[in-house]
């Protein structure tokens, strides 16, 4: 006499019976779907990247054909030391510096390369120099240095003043000498000058 009740428990029993299977299933299969979504996303990245590198590799003829164009209006703009070697470029600084403080009524009192280390296309050329004079003879060295080409820069400025006294006790001038040490830098190309 219990029929409806045995139809109600058996069908809540397949229907627990079949919520089971459906969460069975969804467990061996949202793992799976799960990974093939992330894989079909890294496949859709890589492809994105390989066509990027592809345009880049497309492209480096032209990029060459570019930067050997830079490269000659640089040289032609004499931005860069004319030398086929460090040394020479070294050379060439200290000459300029030479004739630049002399002009300016300076005294060099030395210069000396510094060592770098190789940049690649550009390599930069370092010398010391050390010069005496007055505020002037200061001035016109470093608007000249850094108002011609090549271009270069004057880092690591000391001055220091020292008093100095001319002449007999009666006629005596009085007057200051500034002692000046700086780094100059420049650059070249790799290549030297062409």
């Amino acid at each position: 006499m219990n029929l409806p009740g045995n139809k109600q428990r058996c069908a809540l029993l397949l229907g627990g019976m079949g919520l089971l299977v459906l969460l069975a299933l969804a467990m061996i299969f949202y793992p799976w779907w799960s990974r093939m979504q992330f894989y079909d996303h890294a496949v859709n990245q890589a492809a994105d990247h390989i066509q990027r590198y592809q345009r880049l590799l497309d492209s480096a003829p032209e990029q060459r054909e570019q930067l050997k164009n830079l490269h000659q209006q640089l040289r032609k703009g004499k931005y860069f030391i004319a030398a086929t070697n460090p040394e020479l470029a070294a050379a060439e600084l200290q000459k300029r510096v030479k004739t630049i403080v002399s002009e300016a009524q300076g005294k060099l009192v030395s210069t000396q390369k510094v060592d770098t280390q190789d940049e690649g296309i550009a390599r930069e050329i370092r010398i010391k120099v050390r010069m005496k004079g007055d505020v002037e003879a200061l001035s016109r060295v470093l608007h000249e240095l850094e108002g011609q080409l090549p271009v270069v820069s004057v880092n690591n400025v000391s001055i220091r003043s020292r008093r100095t006294v001319k002449g007999r006790r009666t006629n005596r001038v009085e007057g200051y000498e500034l002692d000046v040490n700086f780094e100059l830098a420049g650059y070249m190309l790799a290549g030297g000058a062409k």
